[in-house]
């Protein structure tokens, strides 16, 4: 069975030439933004190192017993360590518990392999302990660390990691897959541009309606700059619409912004159905205020998976939009 999506090919053939050399690491940490798709390589590579009859590529066959058990779940070569509960922390008894797993050697084969997600979502008590077991970790076990953010993790967790990193991949290759995926009309190149090229995110805004939405949205973004509109009644109204989706839509919108201001006659803008009304807000700030704007929109992004009230974010950064605005009027 391949799931190997198109832009992981060259990871994936570069890790499993190390892998037949015999020098495929204890750990890795798979790094880059949402929506590439590293949960899955990680799942695919877990699978393939405990398939039975995985072929020449290494991929797995999807049939044999250790494929099954893979699927249902039920491997007791492979554990997965993830929060207990959506917005928490993965907990230090979790990382102890893994190493107590990690000390028994393999049921099936030659191999152990869990896999981390997200890895920053570990306190610093968690990293410490998962630490003593990056030192020292036993000849069968393969370790994975997943996460968007590897800043968040302690250099010396970062350090004992060989480093996989997953960038957006051209958009002529992503769009012909993204195409491939959705039914009726297609605009690929305008789901790659608000999902800042990464496939699956794109695909996601592509099926959850976003492309409606859009309209709503941005006349709400253009009554809150014009004061219509009170930012905390603005935020509530685009909660509806989703927290993440808003702040996704207003980053690309104001990135688009910055081009505009820069040069009025650009063409290569991503939201070119709203290039007018974009252009119209972007005459209205200076650059300074533009990227400032950028910036709050981006650490709230940043912030927007976490466990904090979805609302209050959304309203610092319309009422930071709408007094940005009114400083120009």
């Amino acid at each position: 069975m391949n799931n190997l999506l198109p832009w992981h090919e060259d990871i994936w053939q570069r890790l499993m030439a190390r892998r037949r050399a015999g020098s495929l690491p204890h750990a890795l940490l798979l790094t880059g933004p949402d929506g590439m798709g590293k949960n899955q390589f990680a799942d695919l590579l877990a699978q393939s190192l405990l398939c039975e009859h995985r072929n020449d590529e290494y991929l797995p066959c999807g049939v044999c017993r250790g494929c099954q058990l893979f699927a249902a779940g039920t491997h007791p070569d492979q554990r997965r360590v993830a929060p207990l509960e959506e917005g928490k922390v993965i907990g230090v008894d979790q990382i102890r518990e893994l190493a107590h797993y990690l000390a028994h050697t393999p049921q099936y084969g030659n191999h152990k392999v869990v896999i981390v997600t997200p890895a920053d979502r570990m306190n610093i008590n968690s990293a410490n302990s998962l630490l003593k077991t990056l030192e020292e970790p036993p000849s069968y076990a393969l370790l994975v660390l997943v996460t968007a953010h590897p800043r968040r993790l302690p250099v010396t967790v970062i350090s004992r990691c060989q480093r996989l990193s997953f960038t957006p991949p051209p958009t002529e290759r992503a769009g012909a897959w993204l195409a491939a995926q959705i039914a009726g009309p297609t605009t690929p190149e305008l789901w790659l541009g608000l999902a800042d090229g990464a496939p699956l995110r794109a695909l996601a805004l592509a099926d959850s309606g976003t492309l409606k939405n859009r309209e709503s949205l941005l006349g709400l973004v253009e009554q809150v700059a014009r004061g219509e509109v009170e930012p905390l009644a603005g935020a509530a109204n685009s909660l509806k619409l989703g927290a993440k989706e808003t702040l996704y839509c207003m980053y690309s919108w104001i990135g688009d912004m910055i081009r505009l201001a820069s040069c009025a006659d650009l063409l290569n803008v991503v939201n070119q159905d709203m290039r007018t009304r974009l252009l119209g807000l972007a005459q209205e700030l200076t650059l300074k205020d533009l990227h400032m704007q950028l910036d709050q929109v981006g650490r709230a992004l940043q912030l927007i998976d976490r466990p904090l009230n979805q609302q209050l974010l959304l309203e610092n950064v319309l009422i930071t939009w709408q007094s940005a605005f009114k400083r120009r009027s």
